[in-house]
C-alpha cells in the first residue's frame, strides 16, 4: 500500500497496475487473477474523475477531485473486481494539513477497511512532524481523531513509500527526530502508537517494507565492512514487545544484476516493486530502460519477466478480491 499517486490520466493509471505473475502454490486464485484484464482496470477506473491512487488487498483509495483546477476533494474506496465503491465523508481537515493517506484492510481478518489520514504540523515549513490521525472504519462510517503517542517526532521519508496493514497495525517507513529511518506504527484506533528502528540503518537506499506469508519484511541493499561488496539484505520482524529483526535473506548484489557495482547506481537504476504475498519473491524495476525482474530468494534465480515497462513510477502490484463487502454500495 502507498500513498496516493498525483497523474491526471486515469488510464496511465491503469497500465500501471500489475498483477503478480506467479502465485502460491497453495493459491487457488491464478484463474481468477487472469480473467482480471488490465483493459478491464482501466475501463473501471476511467469511470471514477480521481487524480490520485493507492491500494491494498484488492481494495483501491482515490482520492476524487471536485473539479480540476481546486483540490477539494472526496475519498472513495473501491473494488474493481465487483464494480463496487463508496465514498467517504469529509475528514474535516484541509487537504493542507494532510501529510499522507493510508488504506488499511485484512480481508482473512475482517470484511472491513480503514482509512489514516495523518495530519502535518503546521508551524513547520520543512519536513513537518506528523502530530495526529484522522481514522476512519467502515464498521462505524465515521472518522476519529487523535493527537499522536510516539515517543519522537515522526516525518514522512516519501508521500510514495510502502505501508503494511498487519496484526491490525499501519505500518509506514518514517524518520524519527530527523536523522534515522524508522517504522512508524498504529492501530485502528488510535491508541497504540509505535516507533521500530529499521534493522539496518546505514542502508544505501530507503528501506522498503512488504508483508508476505503473514509476516512484516523489510528489504535493503547495505555495504560489506571491506567497503566494495553490496548486499541485498531481507529482515523479518520476530516480535513487536522486543522489536527485533531476524536475518532471512543476504545476497552479493553482482549475483543478481550481473554488472560490478562501479558500472551500477542503486539510487538511478533500481526501483522497489513488491515482495510476493505468498512466495519468498522480490519484484523490482532495473536499469535505465526500466525492466521488471522478479529475483527468487530460494532458488537464487533471477528472472526478467517484460522489457521496458510502460508508463511511468511508481508501478502498484495488484491482487484482486472477488469477494462481496457490505461496506461498499455504488
Amino acid at each position: 500500500m502507498s500513498d496516493p499517486v498525483d497523474s491526471s490520466s486515469p488510464r496511465k493509471k491503469g497500465r500501471t497496475l500489475s498483477r503478480f505473475p506467479c502465485a502460491s502454490p497453495h493459491s487457488d486464485g491464478g484463474m481468477a487473477v487472469e480473467r482480471l484484464t488490465d483493459d478491464l482496470l482501466v475501463e473501471i477506473l476511467a469511470r471514477l474523475p480521481v487524480k490520485s491512487l493507492c491500494r491494498f488487498n484488492g481494495l483501491l483509495l482515490c482520492r476524487w477531485y471536485v473539479s480540476a483546477q481546486g483540490d477539494e476533494f472526496h475519498y472513495v474506496v473501491c473494488n474493481p473486481a465487483t464494480h463496487k465503491w463508496t465514498v467517504l465523508p469529509d475528514s474535516g481537515k484541509a487537504t493542507s494539513e494532510v501529510a499522507t493517506t493510508r488504506l488499511g484492510f485484512d480481508p482473512a481478518v475482517s470484511s472491513h477497511f480503514y482509512v489514516f489520514e495523518f495530519r502535518n504540523e503546521h508551524d513547520q515549513l520543512w519536513d513537518p512532524d506528523i502530530v495526529g490521525v484522522a481514522e476512519y472504519s467502515s464498521e462505524t462510517g465515521g472518522w476519529v481523531h487523535k493527537e499522536k503517542k510516539w515517543n519522537a517526532d515522526i516525518r514522512i521519508i516519501n508521500r510514495q513509500s510502502a505501508s503494511v496493514f498487519l496484526n491490525g497495525y499501519l505500518h509506514f517507513e518514517a524518520d524519527c527526530r530527523g536523522i534515522s529511518p524508522c517504522l512508524a506504527v498504529v492501530d485502528t484506533k488510535g491508541e497504540t502508537w509505535m516507533n521500530i528502528d529499521v534493522p539496518d540503518a546505514d542502508g544505501l537506499l530507503d528501506g522498503f517494507i512488504q508483508r508476505s506469508q503473514g509476516r512484516l519484511h523489510y528489504a535493503n541493499f547495505q555495504q560489506d565492512e571491506d567497503g566494495v561488496t553490496i548486499r541485498l539484505v531481507v529482515y523479518v520482524l520476530e516480535d513487536y514487545q522486543s522489536r527485533e529483526w531476524k536475518l532471512k535473506h543476504s545476497v552479493d548484489t553482482s549475483y543478481i544484476f550481473g554488472e560490478t557495482d562501479s558500472d551500477f547506481c542503486l539510487d538511478k537504476d533500481f526501483e522497489w516493486i513488491a515482495i510476493h504475498p505468498e512466495c519468498n519473491m522480490i519484484f523490482f524495476n532495473v536499469g535505465w530502460f526500466i525492466t521488471f525482474t522478479c529475483y527468487n530468494m530460494d532458488s537464487g534465480q533471477v528472472k526478467l519477466i517484460s522489457g521496458p515497462v510502460d508508463g511511468k513510477p511508481p508501478y502498484m502490484p495488484y491482487v484482486p478480491l472477488y469477494a462481496e463487502l457490505q461496506s461498499l454500495h455504488i
